[in-house]
């Protein structure tokens, strides 16, 4: 009994009020020394450490944790639900500054100030925004950006919130955001790095004071003041075809999708326009690239003022990617098999390539 008592002290130490919460649903003392065992196992180095070396070794806490969080154990006390897929019919894409802006070392910053709307009469209109990880001890295979793939995929994730979905499974993400049918099958690769970014807009805090916008917009809110988890949500267990699969259960509409809400800035596409597996892979480049892409192309089609130039060094820079002289070709060719793609299905009318001197520049759309 003491030494159940050492491994339930240690796991909860450090753990943050998510941890916790996720920890009480599905583990009970004899299972964190079974999560226990199987860091051990994996990490030998840990062998031979008493448990009250364990309870002081920071690493093996994390590893502790990170175990925990990800692998939640079908216990009796492990929440279950049950599975009512919807298949969005639209794809949402919130479109404004910040959510542009946030994927440009953006977290973990500090408050940043965004002009929103340009300077007029009385100066410049400006939101003031943070975004940071719940907690000093959440690891994600790292403390990373918020990228631009990771946006594509909270897209998504609202995309089919807003359809109705409130308990999600990282597979159903992945064939939103790629307007995949129900019976496709998704790679394990693909499926891991779903749930991960899904796990870092749970474990990420968005604030967002946007009093001066609600003003200046004539916007009637209570409080034009948004501070929550990008996104409110539950790993939990799934039934599904007499299978149980881990998943989320969503609590509330999505922090980034509220605020754009309420500022009315949010695209809309129908959801094959995202099914380009005829052009290229679903890489997590290319997903990113692909929402760039149609960002730009809705911009432009309701604002007539807009460029209808989209320079390639812009597109790679805006999702997160440097590549080398043979990479920007290859990427060229997957970015102009898309628009032949969407030329076909009648979301562009035309594009062609167009220089600088003798180099390749960008696109130019006919849309």
């Amino acid at each position: 009994m003491e030494n159940k008592n050492v491994a339930q002290n240690m796991s909860i130490r450090n753990a943050t009020e998510e941890e916790l919460h996720e920890m009480a649903l599905g583990y009970e003392e004899t299972q964190v020394l079974t999560a226990m065992g199987d860091v051990i196992r994996a990490n030998p180095q840990f062998k031979d450490m008493p448990f009250l070396q364990l309870d002081e070794n920071k690493e093996f806490q994390r590893l502790l944790r990170e175990h925990i969080r990800n692998r939640p154990i079908r216990g009796r006390k492990q929440e279950t639900q049950a599975l009512h897929s919807i298949i969005p019919e639209a794809f949402y894409i919130t479109n404004n500054k910040l959510s542009n802006e946030m994927t440009k070392n953006f977290a973990e910053q500090g408050e940043i100030p965004i002009d929103v709307i340009k300077p007029g009469k009385k100066g410049a209109i400006t939101t003031y925004n943070s975004l940071n990880y719940e907690g000093k001890n959440i690891s994600i295979d790292g403390r990373h950006e918020f990228t631009a793939y990771d946006r594509a995929i909270h897209n998504a994730v609202c995309s089919l919130y807003v359809a109705g979905n409130e308990v999600i499974t990282p597979a159903m993400v992945y064939r939103a955001v790629n307007g995949m049918s129900e019976t496709e099958k998704v790679s394990p690769q693909a499926l891991e790095a779903v749930a991960n970014s899904i796990d870092k807009s749970r474990f990420m805090r968005l604030r967002v004071d946007f009093r001066e916008e609600a003003k200046a917009r004539g916007i009637e809110l209570d409080r034009a003041e948004i501070d929550a988890n990008l996104l409110e949500a539950r790993r939990v267990i799934i039934k599904s075809g007499g299978k149980e699969i881990d998943g989320y259960k969503i609590f509330t509409t999505p922090a980034l999708y509220e605020y754009s809400q309420h500022t009315m800035q949010i695209l809309s596409v129908p959801s094959e326009l995202l099914d380009t597996k005829e052009a290229t892979r679903n890489t997590e480049e290319m997903i990113a690239i692909r929402e760039y892409l149609i960002r730009r192309i809705e911009v432009m089609k309701h604002d007539k003022t807009m460029s209808n130039r989209i320079l390639y060094d812009t597109i790679f820079e805006e999702v997160g990617i440097a590549p080398n002289k043979v990479q920007k070709g290859r990427m060229r060719g997957y970015i102009t098999s898309v628009l032949d793609l969407w030329k076909e299905k009648e979301y562009i009318e035309d594009y062609k390539e167009y220089k600088a001197g003798n180099s390749v520049k960008g696109i130019e759309l006919r849309y």
